[in-house]
Order: structure tokens, then C-alpha cells, then sequence
């Protein structure tokens, strides 16, 4: 027997719940089912806009559908664990009732992420309303690459560098829904966080100045750990001087002298140019995830 929870406020309890169900199915499925944005969302007991739907059989929570508020809109994903058999059924109804939930509350523009879509998802986004407007790859590469960065770069220093580094993020991502328009609340959020590692967040100065950076995240809840190249950037005035790809190449190694031997990170797959870079560097495309979006 089989029961649906709706959690717009959750308490501790269930917080901790659903963090250990999260855990549990990333040790399942071999990575984490929920994006940065929503799995801190639910670590911090849900913000505004925050919604969870969950289904539970004797054993405790088999599948999860949650929504979270970003910049200017939401977004949605939704998974169960492995071994549930109707498990399509199972996602597709507490999507649509987080669906049902998200427009009683007042609704507005919602992104639904889908890794490697099949027909049956482009079915339920049709029915919904949702359109496919955003895709992502997942690239990765074995460690340690064969190059390394020919610049100069430093850690990054909390409480010295936030300003700084924030400046050349919204610069850099002004068109960009979810990297773009970082706060200090966003930036402290993510700092806070166990996995940060001030000698993993590479700065390259010129005429002391920010000029760019590459931020990597050791994922040591996969295993083996992986090493992500987490947010790269160049500040507009420094374009056209490499610093793109030697900034990856200080990232990565970063990353393998942390002892890691695979790196990943995710781009937009329209944005060729980048895709370009990282297949000159060696990564291939490991996944791809698609957002359909509607405003409901």
C-alpha cells in the first residue's frame, strides 16, 4: 500500500527524511538524482515556492517530485528509485500533482528538467503545456589531461573576493537564468556548503583585476569521486585571449591534485562554441537533459 505526502513547509523531520531518501537513491542510481539548485533547496528546509511531493510504501519514501524557485522562475524534477516497477506511473502522477499544487499556489514560468528524454516524456510536457526550450550535455574526461594551464592563478578568499567575483558572474552570465543574477546570499549559501574547497576555486588576476575563474566540486558522493568543473567565466573586457580554455586546464588540474581521476561538467547544448573547447579538450558528451517550460 501506497501514500502521497504534499510538503509545502516541511518540518525537520521530514527534511531529513527526504535528504536520507536522496542519499539513498544517488548511492542507487549513481548520481544525484536532483540539480544543485533543488537538492540545496531541500538541505535548507525548503525556501518560498518550495514544493515536495512524495510517495511512500512500508519501507519509507520509494519517489520524490519537488519544485523550487530560481531568479525568475521554478523548476521541477522527479524520480523514483530503481526496482519500482511502475515507476513511470509513479513519477508522472506526483509531477502532475506537484503540477496541480504549483498553479493553486499561483503558478508562473516552471522549467521541468528530464535526463536523455524519450517519447513518453515529450508526451506528459505536451500535455502540460511544456515546450522543449533548453538543453544541457553532461561531458566528461579521465584525469590528468595531458596539458596543463599556462596562467597563473590563486585560491579564492571568502570575504575578500566577493564582490569581485560576483561582478564578473553576472557580467558573464547576465543572460542567464539560473547562473546569472547571483546575490551574496546565493554566493554565501554555496561557500557554506561541505564540499567547498577555497584551493579548488582558481582566480586568474590581470592588472589586479578578477579577470576570470574556474570553480570545481569534488563529488564524493559518487563513487569514484568525480571532479566537476563547477562555474568557469571570463569578465567581458578579457574575451579573446584563451583564458577560457587555460582556466579549464587550471581546473582540471586542480582536480587531479585532489587525487581525482575523472572530471565532467555541464554546458548548453546550442552553445557550440564551448562544446567545441571541451571536445578540443578531450571531454565527450556522458548524458543530456532537456528543460520543457511553460508558464502555468
Amino acid at each position: 500500500m501506497r501514500a502521497v505526502d504534499i510538503l509545502q513547509r516541511p518540518t525537520a523531520d521530514e527534511v531529513a527524511e527526504l535528504i536520507r531518501f536522496v542519499d539513498r537513491a544517488t548511492a542507487s542510481i549513481g548520481e544525484r538524482p536532483l540539480s544543485d539548485h533543488l537538492w540545496l533547496d531541500l538541505r535548507n528546509g525548503g525556501d518560498d515556492g518550495f514544493i515536495a511531493v512524495v510517495a511512500r510504501d512500508r519501507s519509507g519514501p520509494i519517489a520524490l517530485a519537488q519544485i523550487s524557485a530560481g531568479n525568475d522562475s521554478s523548476s521541477l524534477e522527479a524520480f523514483a528509485l530503481g526496482g519500482v516497477g511502475d515507476a513511470r506511473a509513479v513519477v508522472d502522477d506526483l509531477a502532475e500533482t506537484a503540477l496541480d499544487a504549483f498553479g493553486h499556489r499561483g503558478g508562473g514560468r516552471l522549467f521541468w528538467w528530464v535526463d536523455d528524454p524519450g517519447e513518453a516524456d515529450r508526451s506528459f510536457a505536451r500535455r502540460h503545456g511544456l515546450l522543449p526550450v533548453r538543453g544541457l550535455h553532461e561531458m566528461r574526461r579521465p584525469l590528468p589531461h595531458e596539458r596543463h594551464s599556462t596562467v597563473e592563478t590563486r585560491d579564492f578568499v571568502p570575504g575578500v573576493d566577493d564582490d569581485a567575483w560576483l561582478s564578473v558572474n553576472n557580467r558573464a552570465f547576465a543572460d542567464h537564468g539560473e547562473q546569472g543574477g547571483w546575490t551574496p546570499d546565493v554566493l554565501a549559501l554555496r561557500t557554506a556548503e561541505p564540499w567547498f574547497d577555497p584551493s579548488g576555486f582558481r582566480v586568474h588576476d590581470i592588472d589586479e583585476r578578477l579577470a576570470a575563474f574556474c570553480w570545481t566540486k569534488l563529488h564524493h558522493e559518487l563513487d569514484p569521486v568525480v571532479g566537476e568543473i563547477y562555474v568557469i567565466a571570463v569578465d567581458p573586457d578579457f574575451h579573446g585571449r584563451g583564458l577560457g580554455r587555460e582556466l579549464t586546464l587550471a581546473g582540471l588540474d586542480s582536480i587531479t591534485a585532489r587525487g581525482v581521476g575523472e572530471a565532467n561538467l555541464y554546458v548548453d547544448a546550442d552553445n557550440v562554441t564551448a562544446i567545441g573547447l571541451y571536445e578540443a579538450l578531450g571531454f565527450s558528451v556522458h548524458r543530456s537533459r532537456q528543460a520543457f517550460a511553460g508558464d502555468l
